[in-house]
């Protein structure tokens, strides 16, 4: 396991056109997740690696597993998330990108992380369609029901009041 992605591309400038697939552990920077108190593991980048003369083309997945609480119920829950990974690298930083490659190394530890704390979800949830918690007795509603009123809080009743 590392922690960087870095593939040797000698055999791909000499196959050009022909994908060259790759295959890393990598450990994951742990400020990457947009939630809070939730852990990064086991992330596997797979792809293949493509020549073109003279940008190179990386097509494949990230898995990564997460460990966390659920934003809605707060349960202990832990997902894995498969995320597409389609990134064209620059030789020598020529091009539009902000990616590329030098020599015969490809550098993709940038791109990589830019693509999961793009992929994931927003929100960290146990299932799609979480229920939550009551807001006023603090009920996990996914597993019983609470007798609070459920008439929602007009925002504007205060208005009401307003003498003009």
């Amino acid at each position: 396991m590392s922690d960087k992605v870095i593939v040797d591309l000698t055999e791909n400038l000499s196959n050009a056109g022909e994908p060259i697939r790759y295959e890393f552990e990598y450990r994951a920077e742990s400020g990457l997740l947009p939630y809070p108190n939730a852990t990064l593991k086991n992330v596997t980048v797979q792809f293949a690696v493509t020549y073109l003369k003279p940008n190179v083309k990386a097509e494949g997945t990230i898995v990564c597993d997460v460990d966390g609480y659920c934003d809605r119920c707060l349960a202990n829950i832990s997902r894995k998330f498969v995320l597409p990974f389609c990134q064209v690298f620059y030789k020598d930083g020529a091009g539009d990108g902000e990616y590329f490659y030098s020599g015969s190394k490809l550098d993709a530890t940038k791109s990589v992380n830019d693509e999961i704390v793009l992929g994931l979800p927003s929100g960290l949830l146990c299932k799609p369609d979480c229920k939550g918690l009551c807001p006023k007795c603090g009920t996990n509603l996914n597993e019983a029901q609470c007798d609070c009123d459920k008439t929602p809080d007009n925002a504007f009743s205060v208005l009401k009041n307003l003498k003009f």
